[in-house]
């Protein structure tokens, strides 16, 4: 329970620059500061990024240009867009490779495992990880900006056998992690380090069901919140308080940890997001919340379309590569995964349309319906339903006595909840309204009709209205 990827250190800000002049030193403190920017403005970052590196392919500052490429691998791994992360990464070490800079060749290894891993290549992914361990080895240990780089060359192996379900090999990358950090001098840069390691080992705790370690260092990471503040890491830590919440039954408790997780802004993998999505649809489910259940199951579904859109985009990239010479291993597995992601589109899109095809035919059929319902039964339940009165299912009941027993005895698993959303329709009441005093989106009200129609075997040509019409 739980994908929660681990947080990337992704600092340079050490400032360190050597012997070289004022301009350069100047542009490389500029490139460094600006890639602490993608936590808070990634927009402005990568913006600012393109200055840079015109900047420093004009004065020929080779490590300032690469900082740039850095960050906007960083911005595209925000956007989730994987071709173009790909190919900034390719660029980064073909260009770190020519100017003999290997630390971000080790870089450039690491987006590339990302950029195959979420675009749904592990293997592919993993030897990208096990090349840029190869050039670790070759990096100076006494730097401190390499020894970072290794903090996050272990993390991302963390993140690989998280998605293996090998959560030994997760826990142990992420203490070989702290050895490194470990390493570095004792200052508050480290302590910001450790804020964000902290966050990363309750997540591993979490997945290892290690429940009151997890808790223990997901709140001694949000303890230091307020002076180090960096999003990912916030809603990482919210994220497992709200998992471990789950655990151990506190479903409200969960709830408010996963509700403030959705507020935090800055990056969230799309991973990430659709298990937080899946955590809140399960602690409604356990509070009958079905309302909200289906708000965020349109959330995730919408958020699939998504990330399969910009899959396929990577997927054809890798298409075109024709020059690659290992591309053949992998050209069918790449089809087979396009074919998928277009299927799923397909359905997707073919089922909205479905929905909105059932909702014209019931708006159809309200506008021409001569026996709309009136009276003084009527503007009690309809004044209850917009007042939110509990006592409204007992008033619709002495109204139409035996309505639900018949919707029992077709279906006898139908909840009271769908029971309720039913009468709504037995009143003839239209989406945007039913959506109006439900306070939820029309497509969910669209969504909860398709399902009570499944769940009542109402036959596909038939209106649900005109069906309960007839009921």
């Amino acid at each position: 329970m739980g994908r929660v990827f681990f947080n990337l250190i992704l600092l340079l800000g050490f400032g360190l620059f050597g012997q070289e002049s004022n301009n350069q030193k100047e542009l490389l403190k500029k490139a460094s500061d600006n890639i602490e920017l993608l936590d808070k403005n990634p927009k402005k970052a990568f913006h600012d990024a393109n200055l840079i590196l015109k900047e420093a392919q004009r004065f020929s500052i080779k490590e300032a240009e690469l900082i740039a490429i850095n960050t906007k691998c960083g911005y595209y791994r925000i956007e989730n867009d994987f071709k173009k992360m790909m190919e900034s990464a390719e660029r980064l070490f073909k260009k770190s490779s020519s100017y003999k800079f290997p630390r971000y060749q080790v870089i450039a290894k690491r987006h590339l495992f990302e950029s195959y891993l979420f675009t749904g290549l592990p293997q592919k992914a993993f030897r990208e990880l096990e090349q840029g361990r190869e050039l670790i080895k070759n990096l100076d240990d006494t730097d401190p900006l390499n020894t970072i780089e290794k903090v996050n060359l272990f993390v991302a192996y963390s993140n690989y056998y998280l998605l293996k379900e090998d959560y030994k090999n997760q826990l142990q990358y992420i203490k070989l992690a702290e050895k490194e950090i470990e390493k570095l001098p004792n200052n508050d840069y480290k302590q910001k380090l450790l804020y964000v390691h902290h966050s990363n080992l309750a997540a591993s705790y979490n997945k290892n069901d290690v429940k009151d370690s997890a808790k223990y260092y997901a709140k001694l990471s949000a303890s230091k919140d307020e002076e180090f503040g960096r999003n990912e890491v916030r809603f990482n830590n919210l994220t497992v308080l709200g998992d471990v919440g789950i655990k151990e039954s506190n479903y409200k408790e969960a709830l408010t940890y996963f509700e403030e997780a959705e507020k935090v802004s800055g990056y969230k993998n799309h991973l990430d997001i659709e298990q937080l999505y899946d955590n809140i649809i399960k602690a409604n489910k356990k509070l009958g919340r079905e309302d909200l259940v289906n708000v965020y199951q349109s959330k995730k579904d919408s958020l699939k379309l998504t990330i399969s859109e910009n899959q396929n985009k990577s997927l054809h990239k890798l298409l075109n590569e024709s020059k690659e010479s290992d591309l053949g291993k992998y050209k069918y597995l790449i089809l087979v995964l396009f074919l998928v992601l277009l299927i799923f589109s397909f359905f997707v899109i073919r089922r909205n349309r479905i929905l909105l095809r059932q909702e014209k035919i019931s708006n159809q059929y309200l506008a021409r319906v001569t026996n709309s319902p009136t009276g003084e039964d009527y503007s009690k339940l309809l004044q209850l339903l917009k007042d939110n009165e509990p006592t409204f299912m007992i008033y619709f009941e002495e109204t139409f006595p035996g309505f639900s027993s018949s919707l029992k005895k077709i279906n006898p698993e139908i909840s009271d909840s769908e029971i309720e959303f039913s009468a709504l329709l037995k009143l003839k009441i239209p989406t945007k309204d039913i959506a109006k005093y439900k306070f939820i989106a029309p497509q969910t009200v669209r969504n909860k009709k398709n399902i009570i129609k499944n769940k009542l075997q109402i036959p596909k040509e038939s209106d649900i209205y005109e069906w309960f019409d007839k009921l």
